[in-house]
């Protein structure tokens, strides 16, 4: 791992401890205990199935969209994304994307270059929970408070500048290339034809929904369907804590949540949860804090056993060199 990078994840660390102090000094612990003490396993196993379900919709997705380069198995593409997902989970530093081409490169020959335009496609759909989250504001009786505003916003353009790189790929391919063509303009000499290469190459796996409407539809549905999903999982752990709640408040909230993860996060999004949950469903909903709280932390520690348990096996099942490489500080390229 170069040093950049150490200094991101040190200082990432330092300020998701930083916020978990503060959490912790915000909530009754005492509350806490007993809101523990309420759960009913049951309703966990549904929704960790949900969880798990919806990250399996959205890797169904990405396997619609690498067809027009490769056809490979869903079960591949499912371990694939789930091993890349823990490593941004962990090293956030958007390292999993790059994990999951070299999964393709090295278990089907496929060039790295040719699949990460799948990769930025299948995460540009997930910016439309965004567009969901906000035809959702006219049927909630919701605070938004400047936390959530500026939230909002800053998401809206993350939307908005995904979606017009993937307009303009398949209209103007010439203007997205002269647009990046920046990057290879700052590149060192001895790069400039390579990245020259791989840009053209990224830019013409872009124009994937050219002339093929019902792929774009169906991938639109899977997207809704992961959003679903999601929500149901986050209800299920409310019903766990036997917390009644509007399915459709907890899928605005978590949705935000999850979008919220498009921003600079500390490793394992350690404290950014439990103060987004705060936010938004306590200072927003209404919720108390002691609830809110001990729902964000059982989820927390939930998700990550899950990713953590599913992103082994993914290794294990795909190839550990990877991880080798990011800690080495290596190149992973193809």
């Amino acid at each position: 791992m170069n040093t950049r990078n150490k200094v991101f994840l040190t200082v990432g660390s330092l300020i998701g401890i930083g916020l978990i102090v503060l959490w912790l000094s915000y909530i009754p612990l005492g509350e806490l205990k007993e809101y523990f003490s309420r759960i009913r396993p049951l309703y966990v196993v549904w929704a960790s199935l949900c969880y798990l379900g919806a990250y399996f919709v959205r890797s169904f997705r990405w396997n619609l969209i690498l067809r027009q380069s490769m056809k490979i198995p869903l079960r591949d593409t499912w371990l694939y994304a789930m091993g890349g997902n823990l490593v941004n989970y962990i090293i956030p530093i958007r390292a999993g994307e790059l994990v999951k081409c070299w999964f393709i490169k090295k278990n089907h020959n496929l060039g790295m270059a040719q699949s990460l335009p799948s990769v930025f496609i299948d995460k540009t759909f997930d910016t439309l929970a965004i567009i969901s989250v906000i035809f959702l504001i006219p049927f909630l009786t919701i605070k938004l408070n400047p936390a959530l505003n500026v939230l909002l916003a800053i998401l809206l353009l993350v939307f908005i500048i995904s979606v017009s790189l993937l307009l303009l790929a398949a209209w103007r391919k010439d203007l997205v290339l002269r647009v990046l063509s920046v990057l290879v303009k700052l590149s060192p000499q001895s790069l400039k034809a390579r990245m020259k290469e791989l840009l053209e190459q990224f830019v013409d796996g872009l124009n994937l929904f050219e002339h093929k409407p019902a792929k774009l539809v169906w991938a639109v549905i899977l997207t809704m369907i992961g959003i679903l999903l999601d929500g149901l999982y986050f209800y299920l752990i409310f019903e766990a804590f036997g917390i009644e709640f509007s399915f459709l408040m907890v899928l605005f909230g978590y949705t935000l949540i999850n979008m919220s993860y498009a921003l600079p996060q500390p490793p394992a999004q350690l404290g950014s949860n439990e103060w987004m949950m705060i936010i938004i469903f306590s200072l927003g909903f209404n919720l108390t804090k002691s609830s809110a709280s001990a729902i964000m932390a059982f989820a927390h520690i939930l998700t990550a056993l899950l990713m953590g348990i599913v992103g082994a096996f993914a290794f294990a099942y795909a190839g550990f060199e990877v991880l080798k490489m990011i800690f080495k500080g290596e190149k992973i390229d193809g």
